[in-house]
């Protein structure tokens, strides 16, 4: 391999955009990889989707701690088995290195600030 010699340096401060993408992608690569482990349709503990009781399942994106509304009164991804929970956490995965949920991001993380300020 040959090296290629650039004159690029790291930003001081990067991005607060890119920051919380990264920060979302790796929650979700975190839950991609817990729905590959997800054993006999059992969904693990930490896992962000839920079952309801006739067998559907539900995923919610959070960031914090918060479900963000992915379309206007939406906060949860619908899916039939088990195997589209990893699928639509992909899909989401996608979405959110495109920018598509950069304003509830955004919405997110100032509700989160706002309750460490100082009142």
């Amino acid at each position: 391999m040959e090296l290629k010699f650039v004159a690029a340096k790291k930003p001081e401060a990067g991005d607060p955009i890119v920051q919380r993408r990264h920060r979302l992608v790796r929650r979700l690569d975190q839950q991609i990889s817990l729905m590959k482990s997800a054993a006999d349709g059992m969904l693990p503990r930490t896992s962000w989707a839920w079952m309801d009781e006739k067998g559907i399942y539900f995923l919610p994106i959070k960031y914090g701690r918060n479900s963000i509304e992915l379309q206007k009164g939406m906060f949860a991804i619908q899916c039939d088995h088990i195997e589209d929970v990893g699928q639509g956490l992909t899909a989401i995965r996608a979405m959110v290195l495109q920018g598509d949920f950069d304003a509830q991001l955004q919405k997110a993380s100032t509700e989160i600030r706002s309750k460490f300020s100082k009142k």
